[in-house]
């Protein structure tokens, strides 16, 4: 190979890899513009029994303030009420409140329970994030239980990867809980910074566990998605509740 050739041979594998390391770059930087369509404002009020405060004393409030204000919330979506699963005394509980971008109502609601004096029943954090959040997959069961098994996952994407590399794996994912007629529930919550969100699974029967043991974890397309899921996030922590529907 004469000289020339090699000049000409070198320029032109040069011109390859740059065209090739454009194109990843352009690629991911449409991904990272990629996001959910959202369609709700998520936020949790964390929330701990006073001493000598019990479930019962808390049931008895809300009892009273929910058939007393009932009808001053027709703006917000639902009010639910997280109690830790498995748990053999109950001492915390997580208020959950989706809203339609209406930051009053939510405020409004924390200051009627004010009002009442719930202060005396529980010692809240009222932090009002109005996090974007969406139901990737919405289950079309009727509930049989009057609480939902939920989980909750605070995950952070992993250096590279945003939601448009992640938009795959969820459609893959969609799709075989569909072909499972499991009632099930998904929930996706952009937490706004350092690249988080938090994935919330809500399974509408009590043996969820047993069911997915048998008819999902051991399968090969479960694991491939797990396996992607893992390439593209990180979770920090996975908590279980058991959910009750306030309004």
């Amino acid at each position: 190979m004469t000289h020339l050739l090699k000049i000409v041979y070198f320029f032109l594998i040069s011109v390859v890899l740059v065209a090739c390391g454009n194109e990843k770059i352009q690629t991911k930087s449409l991904n990272s513009l990629i996001s959910p369509n959202y369609s709700f404002n998520q936020d949790f009020f964390y929330c701990d029994l006073n001493k000598n405060m019990s479930l019962l004393n808390l049931e008895s409030f809300l009892s009273k303030f929910v058939s007393d204000n009932v009808n001053d919330f027709s703006n917000i979506l639902d009010i639910n009420i997280l109690f830790p699963d498995k748990t053999q005394e109950v001492t915390e509980f997580v208020f959950s409140v989706r809203s339609n971008q209406n930051s009053k109502e939510v405020s409004d609601f924390v200051n009627l329970l004010d009002m009442d004096d719930f202060n005396k029943i529980a010692s809240c954090n009222y932090a009002i994030q109005q996090f974007d959040a969406t139901d990737l997959i919405q289950s079309e069961s009727e509930a049989t239980n009057d609480f939902l098994n939920v989980e909750i996952l605070r995950c952070t994407y992993n250096p590279g990867y945003n939601f448009g590399t992640f938009r795959i794996s969820i459609d893959r994912f969609v799709n075989a809980v569909g072909r499972l007629k499991l009632p099930y529930s998904l929930s996706y919550i952009n937490l706004k910074k350092n690249n988080s969100f938090i994935w919330i699974n809500s399974f509408n029967i009590n043996n969820h566990e047993e069911f997915l043991e048998k008819n999902w974890i051991s399968d090969d397309e479960s694991k491939a998605i797990k396996d992607e899921f893992n390439e593209n996030a990180t979770c920090l922590d996975s908590k279980k509740y058991k959910s009750y529907e306030l309004i």
